[in-house]
């Protein structure tokens, strides 16, 4: 018999001797027409924009002389109150319950260790819903189960209700509404509670010591940071640095790995264009120009209205597949296979004619050039970024537009300084192989861009790039000026035909969301890095520890290069090891709330980042390191926190 049990027997024994000590009723009738209970549910806040946290409260008003159980209860008998989750709309999740502190109830004639928290009058339950970024904007309702037992002096009585609380998504940023302070301040106090089948959920409280408990048990979530630059000269403070910043940060772009292929071909452009006119060479160069700036002007829209950090596009599991497509059709053209409107500057024979480029076809480039650009953050765009982003719109569309400024800089000027095409070779059969090998370097992007992709998803988007050989190879080698009208026609329609075929044979069978959360977290856990979470975050304030946290993404190249650089160092390894660090890894391949959150919370919106949170009094006051940094400066951060003491 468990104490729990033996309690409750000595409770009903003594209940029969004693009329003020309480029992359960046998029914509910009682109770159905006037119960001593009001529920009022509200949503806070009443509008919120996808990719955002929203709380659900759940206000109980008891009648006089009567109360309810907290959550945990405590060692005496009674019910604990419990507000479950029975639906939610897909891709939206709920945390566990959170109770408001309760009020301690001594039962003397059950023994000085049969006490229970109880609530009186009133008190509110919180519940807090994560919803995905992709989640469309409309009205939902979460279906709820709330079990309490209303209780007075003599009885007590089971009371369930079915509960359902309002969700309403907002497509604009700008209609989400705020959450009242009093609410957020309440919230803060809260606790998270036992589950109905009566096991805790993972809690901070649950873990540490009484006195720590004391100390921290009124934290929530990741408080407000005051984050400290290890480089502070790389951070920024105003319009006229940012400007500054995101033009040089432009021009570094043009040498990032993921754009020389394409920055190649435009500069093989100019070799081509030298023996044109110079009217015609300006014009080209301005048209490569104007599509660096049109993407910059998407992504300062994107980020002004719909909250998109620097990178996010390669979260987007459609952005990835199209990007794919496109980079394997140029590789495909570069060899010869066809010819459409894409970057082409030798022919096939052994005869060198110099294809003339389209305006078009140079603007795209530009375009293409710069969405490539987007996975890298080379130095000075973290600092610049970081203040930007949280700026009005005006600002941000400014920074964006000097950073395009900067990486559309020098072919501007190649274009309208013939001059500086001095240095460039002679048109020559050079430029067929080098041709080639350029289309060997967008299919090395291709498969740098199917490693970011779930590893389940990789042999259907291979399957995709064969039906695009396929029909592009009918396009271009089936078909000649010498056929007729009807069968050109007819032989493209048919690859076309195969192409939307075989697209939709092989993307049929990835699921709608795409993303393999079992891959991304086993792929987090390797070695000593765990997956970040707020949880772990929170527990270690007591550790006495340092925590290392690196935001990272499989589609960012500099991540992986600082990883491999600055973060497997040795030195740096053994100063992790010496200093008993947790290691957490915040992975943005994929959205991620919990890590974002933290990011926004440090004041950056780009990675590579590095946050690191010295123990002590200080562990709110966290350096960090963006972009590119080195093994030397994670080890000056520990030097920072060494002269602190």
């Amino acid at each position: 018999m468990t104490r729990p049990t033996f309690s409750l027997i000595i409770w009903f024994a003594l209940s029969l001797l004693r009329p003020d000590v309480p029992v359960f009723a046998q029914n509910q009738s009682q109770f159905d027409t006037n119960p001593p209970v009001q529920i009022q549910v509200q949503t806070y806040p009443d509008k919120v924009f996808a990719g955002h946290d929203a709380w659900i409260a759940v206000q109980i008003i008891l009648h006089p002389e009567w109360h309810i159980y907290g959550n945990p209860k405590g060692p005496g008998p009674g019910l604990p109150t419990v507000l479950a989750v029975h639906s939610l709309p897909e891709g939206v999740t709920a945390d566990h319950a959170r109770f408001l502190p309760a009020e301690k109830l001594l039962e003397p004639d059950l023994g000085p260790d049969e006490w229970v928290w109880i609530y009186r009058k009133k008190t509110t339950v919180y519940l807090r819903l994560s919803t995905p970024v992709g989640l469309s904007p409309q009205s939902y309702q979460i279906q709820l189960h709330l079990q309490l037992a209303l209780c007075r002096v003599g009885v007590c009585m089971p009371f369930k209700t079915d509960l359902a609380a309002p969700l309403h998504v907002v497509s604009d940023l700008s209609a989400e509404a705020s959450i009242p302070p009093s609410i957020t301040k309440e919230i803060q106090l809260t606790h998270a509670g036992k589950t109905q089948s009566g096991s805790q959920p993972t809690d901070l409280a649950e873990t540490l010591s009484e006195p720590t408990q004391k100390a921290i048990s009124k934290l929530v979530e990741v408080p407000s940071l005051k984050p400290r630059a290890v480089m502070p000269s790389l951070e920024v403070k105003g319009l006229v640095k940012a400007a500054l910043f995101a033009i040089l940060a432009g021009f570094i772009l043009n040498f990032m790995p993921c754009v020389l292929p394409v920055v190649s071909l435009k500069v093989l452009g100019f070799v081509q264009q030298a023996q044109e006119s110079g009217r015609r060479v300006a014009l080209l160069g301005l048209s490569f120009a104007a599509g660096i700036f049109v993407v910059f002007l998407v992504l300062a829209a994107l980020a002004s209205f719909a909250g998109y950090g620097w990178g996010e596009l390669f979260q987007k599991q459609s952005f990835l597949i199209a990007m794919i497509g496109l980079i394997f059709t140029m590789a495909l053209c570069l060899f010869g296979l066809f010819q459409l409107p894409i970057p082409h500057f030798a022919s096939s024979g052994e005869s060198i004619s110099v294809q003339r480029q389209g305006y078009f076809e140079s603007f795209y480039k530009g375009t293409l050039a710069t969405f490539l650009a987007t996975p890298c953050s080379g130095p000075l765009l973290g600092g610049a970024m970081a203040w930007t982003l949280r700026q009005p719109p005006i600002q941000i569309f400014v920074v964006f537009s000097f950073l395009g400024l900067g990486m559309a800089s020098p072919y501007v000027v190649m274009s309208f300084y013939p001059t500086a095409l001095k240095w460039l070779p002679r048109p020559g059969t050079w430029l067929i192989h080098f041709e080639r090998f350029m289309g060997f370097a967008l299919l090395a992007t291709v498969v740098y861009l199917l490693t970011i992709l779930p590893e389940n998803m990789r042999v259907w988007i291979v399957l995709f790039c064969l039906f695009l050989a396929i029909g592009f190879y009918m396009w271009g080698q089936m078909t000649s000026l010498s056929d007729s009208s009807r069968r050109r026609i007819a032989v493209r329609l048919l690859a076309v035909i195969i192409m939307v075929a075989g697209g939709w044979l092989s993307l049929k069978t990835l699921p709608s969301t795409g993303w393999n959360e079992d891959l991304l977290a086993e792929a987090a856990e390797s070695a000593s890095w765990q997956v970040y979470t707020e949880a772990k975050l929170l527990e270690a304030v007591q550790g006495n520890r340092w925590v290392i946290v690196d935001f990272t993404a499989d589609w960012c190249p500099n991540c992986i290069l600082v990883e491999r650089t600055a973060l497997q160092d040795q030195q740096v390894v053994e100063t992790f090891r010496k200093h008993n660090a947790l290691l957490l890894k915040a992975d943005l391949t994929r959205e991620n709330p919990p890590a974002k959150r933290l990011l926004e919370k440090m004041g950056s919106r780009s990675i590579p980042f590095l946050a690191l949170f010295p123990p002590g009094e200080n562990f709110w006051q966290p350096f960090f390191l963006r972009d590119i940094y080195r093994a030397r400066d994670v080890l000056r951060a520990f030097e920072m926190a060494a002269e602190e003491e």
